[in-house]
């Protein structure tokens, strides 16, 4: 899957996934102070999901109407615990991650948001 991992998904999650065989590119690496506005373009852009633990790419989608290519929060909880989530989301839900949907992993729960 390719993927966009933003700044507070974490530089270990990120080289995790990569390991898996994932396509991804970092935030960090380009500007780590890049606003969400730009960080939802380039994911257009390189068509690609993005990872993140920020709410605020979820809101731009359905209040503004922003496009993207798929988004997944997953819950702020300590690293190990956010690789089971990944894991658990990847094997439910890659493809509607790949199809646009916004994927929201929390611990006791997932909720898919297909794109409209």
């Amino acid at each position: 899957m390719k993927i966009l991992s933003d700044v507070n998904a974490s530089g270990a999650i990120a080289n995790w996934l990569e390991s898996m065989g994932h396509d991804i590119v970092r935030v960090s690496a380009k500007d780590p102070r890049l606003s969400d506005d730009a960080i939802l373009a380039w994911a257009l852009r390189e068509n690609r999901v993005i990872i993140t633990t920020d709410k605020d790419f979820e809101e731009m989608v359905w209040r503004e109407s922003k496009p993207h290519c798929g988004i997944l929060r997953l819950e702020n909880v300590p690293r190990d615990e956010r690789k089971l989530l990944l894991e658990e989301a990847f094997t439910l839900y890659q493809q509607d991650l790949e199809d646009g949907a916004i994927v929201i992993a929390q611990k006791k729960k997932f909720r898919v948001r297909k794109p409209r």
